[in-house]
């Protein structure tokens, strides 16, 4: 017992003489005399200058510690005179007797105006790369069984003694200045006037920290008020680390933003179980530009591969108001109401080397949008892409620009490629074929129903695909105006020389009301029937991909009329010009009936050739054959008319004359011309066949009515001699019986 008491007074005897040796080397020695040893080291170790201009105050009981006045470190080489890094004052003070039982309790930590000055030359090198040491490493001789021996060498890692008990009265750093100048990119950037404070920290208790800093960059000429806030709890032990209610708003300006400002604020509570290699970020708010986004975040494997997954949701907010806090002016729509709500929602999944987004739900105005995408490697410049996504119902027409309501009269004449634009037929047409080689897609697009040009179409369904400079639209799917849509489309440009092609069909459809809703009045067709195309080109002007046409297609109608001409009537028409008579009256309606009507062509080269046109009708029948050169803008085709019938409302008996009668009718001359005054080209031709057939019938009758008056001289003829022979009879029997008489007188 005596021996305890004794080791006990030799303990404290020992700590009594240390403690005032230390006390004593504080108090009794100035450590500034030791600045010039402090300042020599730095520069032996570092090769910068150290200026320490304020005072060192140290102590030792109950806390140690330090307290520096202004100390300033010079920049790299090369890197200017304004110094790598100065502050104003620090102070830091530790309470000594907790370190003992490895428990921290560290008054208010004070910093007052740092400044840190980091830039980066066209050469990639920074202002701090000679401050940074390589990993500290140790060589270790061993011995292997054979009696060699090998050196070792591992890397050694810091003590990491685990802190019993951490209090720290607070944290305080005041008027903290960053500068950096990034010479590789040219861009710029300033932290100023950076303040953080912080309650009494503890572990494993809650205290709060408050921020707020200016930054501003003349680069990117843009300037921002940021202010944040919080509630820290730190947990060593379970090395968990929470962030309750943090609040981050920021107020910009600047010509870098849209609008010339911005605020914005980000709210979050934030859980980061390093133990579990887990953060989670729970009651997520984004608000900015009157758009509100909710959700949440999780992170997993954060040291192997980080995988994140989060959900969001956003408030029902207003496209038009938005534009406008963009400082972009909202589009002028044919329905003014659209464009006023809108709202999203959506998942997400990603990893360093894949991301997905899916449950994606877009509400704007009536319509409803939704599907899911992924980019299955995120590897390569431009990733592979997978997509589908499905529309309900969409009315594009809303969103159209207003039908102008000038007349056609007053609209600009278009010029003639060439002519003005600065452009022609043989320009090249410039596509991104480097980056389309690239692509990598596979989806699928789905509408329900949709408006476009006051066309509607139901039952969508359009694949796209992507892969090797070939991109297609493959097995599209519509139906539309009681007929079913089939066709694909592709543009390849894999070689040099880009090609195009269209498949389609399009069976059961009915002209009328389709033509009448996409023209907007009525329509140059109606009836039932089908369209079938098959059509490839390439080239890379508009020229080129004229003249390189190829391929053939066909329609068949049927009990339909081709509306806006009568073709009857222009026949009576061209009749009555060329006879004298009275012009007939246009029937009121101006059209032509038929009870069938096909034709189909070929491309070769630009140039499409028909020869099989059919149209028949209670009147006539047509027949066609010819050309249109689509390179040299021009027709040449002749029309055959048959007039077959006299159908009221279709030619009437005006046009008995002209039964059994083939026209052909010529269809001659520049797409300019024909486009100038097509019908006089009709009526032109009709004119010439009915004048040559008109000659041919006054011929035929003329030949007829003589052979008549011939007949009738030559009966009139007989008959007259037959008359005279009779007379010539009678007289000479009348001369005999006379005769006779005298004679007998005489021999009397």
């Amino acid at each position: 017992m005596k021996l305890l008491k004794w080791l006990l007074g030799t303990v404290v005897v020992l700590v009594l003489v240390v403690g005032v040796g230390v006390v004593a080397l504080v108090y009794l020695v100035d450590w500034n005399d030791f600045k010039d040893t402090i300042q020599n080291q730095v520069k032996k170790q570092t090769g910068r200058d150290l200026q320490i201009t304020g005072d060192l105050s140290p102590s030792v009981f109950p806390w140690a510690g330090i307290s520096i006045g202004e100390i300033s470190l010079a920049n790299a080489d090369g890197f200017g005179d304004v110094p790598f890094a100065s502050i104003d004052s620090a102070d830091v003070k530790v309470k000594l007797l907790p370190l003992i039982k490895r428990e921290i309790n560290v008054r208010t930590v004070e910093l007052k105006g740092l400044q840190l000055d980091l830039q980066r030359e066209a050469d990639g090198t920074t202002n701090w790369d000679d401050l940074l040491h390589s990993t500290t490493t140790t060589t270790t001789t061993v011995s292997s069984d054979d009696d060699t021996k090998t050196q070792v060498t591992t890397e050694v890692e810091g003590s990491s003694a685990t802190i019993a008990a951490l209090s720290v009265g607070g944290i305080e750093v005041l008027d903290a200045n960053v500068s950096w100048r990034d010479a590789t990119t040219g861009t710029d950037a300033a932290l100023s006037g950076f303040n953080l404070r912080t309650d009494a920290i503890e572990l494993e208790k809650p205290f709060a920290l408050n921020v707020d800093f200016s930054v501003a960059s003349n680069s990117m000429d843009l300037t921002a008020d940021i202010n944040g806030s919080g509630e820290l709890m730190i947990d060593l032990d379970s090395q968990v680390y929470t962030v309750k209610g943090f609040t981050l708003s920021t107020d910009a300006k600047g010509g870098a933003l849209p609008a010339g400002e911005l605020a914005a604020t980000l709210q979050a509570d934030v859980v980061a179980m390093l133990d579990q290699q887990k953060v989670d970020v729970s009651s997520l708010k984004l608000a900015a530009l009157g758009l509100e986004l909710d959700g949440s975040l999780a992170v997993e494997d954060l040291d192997t591969e980080p995988a994140i997954t989060g959900q969001f949701a956003s408030n029902e907010f207003s496209p038009k108001e938005m534009f406008g806090k963009l400082g972009i002016e909202a589009p002028v729509t044919a329905d003014e109401s659209v464009l006023s709500k809108a709202s999203l929602k959506l998942a997400l999944a990603a990893t360093p080397d894949s991301a997905a987004l899916n449950e994606l739900s877009i509400m704007l105005d009536d319509t409803n949008f939704t599907g899911e995408a992924s980019v299955p490697s995120l590897e390569g410049a431009i990733p592979p892409v997978r997509f589908d996504f499905a529309v309900d119902a969409i009315d594009l027409d809303r969103y159209l620009p207003p039908v102008s309501e000038a007349t056609n009269a007053d609209a600009p004449v278009d010029e003639p490629a060439g002519e003005g634009t600065g452009t022609d037929g043989d320009t090249p047409i410039e596509l991104p074929t480097e980056m389309m080689r690239q692509l990598d897609i596979d989806g699928t697009f789905r509408v329900g129903s949709v408006k476009i040009s006051n066309l509607t179409t139901s039952d969508i369904v359009i694949p796209v695909k992507a892969s090797g400079g070939k991109l297609a639209l493959q097995d599209v799917q519509a139906k539309m105006y009681e007929g079913q849509f089939n066709g694909s489309t592709r543009i390849d440009v894999a070689s040099n020389t880009p090609s195009y092609g269209v498949q389609m069909t399009l069976a059961g459809i009915q002209a009328d009301p389709l033509l009448a809703d996409l023209m907007q009045k009525e329509s140059f067709l109606s009836g039932g029937g089908e369209v079938a195309a098959d059509i490839s080109t390439s080239g890379n002007t508009v020229n080129k991909i004229m003249a390189g046409l190829n391929g053939q297609f066909n329609t068949a109608f049927t009990d339909g009329s081709i509306n806006g001409i009568n073709i009857g009537y222009q026949i009576r028409r061209a009749k009555a010009a060329l006879t004298g008579e009275s012009l007939p009256e246009e029937e009121g309606s101006v059209k032509t009936d038929f009870s069938s009507l096909a034709v189909s062509g070929t491309f070769t080269d630009g140039v499409m050739s028909s020869d099989d046109l059919d149209m028949r009708s209670p009147l006539l029948r047509l027949g066609g054959e010819g050309t249109v050169d689509l390179p040299g803008e021009a027709v040449d085709y002749t029309l055959t008319t048959l007039i077959t019938g006299t159908a009221q409302g279709q030619g009437g008996a005006d046009l008995d004359s002209l039964k059994g009668v083939q026209l052909d009718i010529p269809i001659r001359g520049s797409f300019d011309e024909l486009a100038a005054n097509f019908a006089g080209v009709i009526l032109s031709g009709m004119k010439d066949n009915i004048t040559g057939n008109l000659k041919n019938q006054a011929k035929a009758l003329a030949d007829e009515k003589a052979a008549e008056l011939k007949a009738q001289a030559d009966e009139l003829k007989a008959a007259k001699e037959a008359e005279l022979r009779e007379k010539a009879e009678e007289v000479k029997s009348e001369a005999v019986d006379k005769a006779k008489d005298k004679l007998k007188g005489l021999f009397k």
